[in-house]
């Protein structure tokens, strides 16, 4: 029974998807170099560099970075979604069988029974909740969230819909928009990054993380996690 008393301690678990869930993060690489491989290399190093460093924008914010700073030139309204239909081409399939994040499903399988659990992404609704349906893991979560919204707002919409205590909640991310949207919340924030070189870690070099959901022992932690200022070797992996 102290196991259930402790894990019952939070009230609602949240998780990005993309390079959290699911391996990812590179098949979204390839379809944002593919995009814009017509522009040369210089154009396309900048895309992929960009994208790398801000993993947890909407596609949409970066094509309009993109066309904006790296290209010069406007973006009109039917050449974005021309743009965002081009890489849910690329892009759907792939991810839907993408490796997971080692122990995420298992992680899942164990806490959804115990507290409600919600992914907030940036990939676009429809998209997103086609690829958890895809990868049969939609039996998890309460509700699954994406942009047209960011996920501060996301966030915060959950928050206040089901009355949570967000000192209370955890967010899993790997992106600095989820650790400033958790932040700006008062939510605790636990990185799921894949080593000490991940450009989270040069915004948040405090944040708890860990490299996959195996390394994750979550019986370790109290309420108020984001307040801790010493790792424990125990929980955490550098």
């Amino acid at each position: 029974m102290s196991g259930l008393n402790d894990r019952m301690k939070y009230e609602a678990f949240f998780f990005d998807f993309d390079g959290v869930l699911a391996d990812s993060v590179e098949v979204k690489t390839k379809a944002f170099a593919k995009l814009f491989e017509s522009y040369g290399l210089e154009i396309q190093s900048k895309v992929v560099e960009h994208h790398r460093k801000h993993g947890g924008l909407s596609r949409n914010e970066k094509f309009r970075h993109y066309y904006e700073k790296l290209l010069k030139k406007p973006l009109y309204d039917d050449e974005m979604e021309q743009l965002c239909n081009a890489f849910s081409l690329l892009v759907v399939d792939e991810v839907a069988a993408s490796p997971e994040i080692p122990g995420a499903e298992s992680f899942l399988k164990k806490w959804h029974k115990v507290l409600p659990c919600f992914v907030v992404s940036a990939a676009p609704e429809i998209e997103l909740n086609e690829i958890i349906n895809k990868r049969k893991l939609d039996r998890y979560f309460t509700d699954i969230l994406g942009s047209f919204r960011s996920k501060k707002e996301n966030l915060e919409l959950l928050i206040d819909k089901y009355s949570f205590d967000p000192f209370k909640c955890i967010f899993f991310g790997d992106a600095e928009s989820d650790y400033r949207a958790a932040k700006a919340l008062r939510v605790n924030f636990i990185g799921i990054l894949p080593g000490p070189d991940a450009p989270l870690l040069q915004v948040a070099q405090d944040i708890i993380w860990v490299r996959c959901f195996i390394d994750l022992n979550i019986e370790k932690f109290g309420i108020g996690i984001k307040e801790r200022s010493v790792y424990d070797s125990s929980i955490i992996v550098r």
